[in-house]
């Protein structure tokens, strides 16, 4: 998926907040389709609460995706857009939290714990989705010819002129690459 119509396509096709409003789902998932890379394509998409920390306390409605480079976030603000990545290679465990009607996807990265919350309904299925997805996207770049450690940084320095990584992130994962 390339497009905020496909993602919002995408959530009434698989249930994944299905019954929100066409035009605000859009306009979130616009923010994702903004900051696409070249040879970036959604693979999952839903929309969610982000960082619930308190039954009163979070930072609003999100839309999420998964690519084959990253976990993306992004929301549309009155100014501005507020975008997230979570590059794959820095994920470390998806998990579901129960609480009463509410379950929160529990998502730790080396970046720390993002928690979103989602219904009892759609939360089973969108874990089961992330992580089937992120097990065929590591397969296949496992079957590929790997890497050097040249062509690692260069592949990654290409991400951070592309704005898809931060200087932070390329800084970790550089540091990563050369031990």
């Amino acid at each position: 998926m390339k497009t905020a119509e496909e993602m919002y396509q995408f959530c009434q096709d698989t249930g994944f907040f299905s019954g929100s409003d066409r035009q605000w789902s859009v306009k979130l998932f616009s923010v994702l389709e903004k900051h696409l890379g070249p040879d970036e394509e959604i693979l999952v998409c839903f929309i969610g609460l982000h960082n619930r920390t308190s039954a009163t306390k979070n930072d609003g409605f999100y839309a999420y995706g998964l690519t084959n480079q990253r976990f993306v976030m992004g929301q549309k603000k009155m100014i501005g857009d507020d975008f997230k990545v979570i590059p794959l290679a820095n994920m470390q465990d998806l998990r579901l939290i129960k609480e009463t009607s509410l379950d929160l996807l529990d998502i730790t990265s080396l970046q720390g714990t993002t928690k979103i919350v989602l219904t009892e309904e759609e939360a089973p299925k969108v874990l089961a989705r992330l992580k089937e997805t992120i097990q065929l996207v590591t397969e296949e770049s496992k079957s590929e010819e790997p890497l050097s450690k040249a062509e690692q940084l260069l592949k990654m320095k290409d991400l951070l002129d592309q704005g898809i990584l931060n200087e932070e992130e390329f800084a970790k994962i550089k540091e990563d690459i050369l031990k």
